[in-house]
């Protein structure tokens, strides 16, 4: 094997390594809070570190806003949660633009992102949400975008 093919290999073999100790590390620091789910906790922090999204489904009780909200906590990553009702508009979860006065008199509209804003979302009960509500919350997880008025929001 040529020297710059070895060299490569070795450096794979290195940051798979890293990888896996930093992946063991974080699994450690949730299992700290969140017992017996081994499976799903697994499983969550795979799908995490390859860029998808987890469905959790379950009885109340079986630590699923634990788990979430641990992870993002272990990852200092910012943490929301949305509870979905039929009454929830998109606006409610993307943000929008509000009205602020300003010293003298005037006003400015500024953006007051919601909490699709968070690194780590858990959206609960999503079917009971209007369809124009589950639809921004979609978009957001394929586009990693959000509509706000005339703007597109990261």
């Amino acid at each position: 094997m040529d020297a710059g093919l070895e060299h490569a290999a070795e450096a794979a073999r290195t940051e798979i390594e890293e990888f896996r100790r930093t992946f063991a590390a974080l699994e450690a620091a949730v299992h700290k809070r969140v017992v017996g789910q081994d499976a799903l906790v697994r499983g969550t922090i795979t799908a995490l570190a390859c860029g998808g999204h987890v469905l959790l489904e379950g009885a109340p009780g079986l630590a699923k806003t634990l788990l979430v909200r641990t992870l993002a906590s272990a990852l200092d990553l910012g943490f929301s949660r949305i509870q979905f009702t039929p009454d929830l508009m998109p606006a409610d979860i993307t943000g929008t633009q509000v009205l602020h006065a300003t010293e003298g008199g005037g006003h400015v509209l500024r953006f007051e992102p919601g909490p699709l804003h968070a690194h780590c979302v858990l959206a609960d009960e999503i079917n009971r949400a209007t369809p124009r509500t589950q639809s921004a919350l979609l978009e957001a997880m394929q586009e990693h975008t959000v509509p706000v008025g005339r703007e597109t929001r990261a």
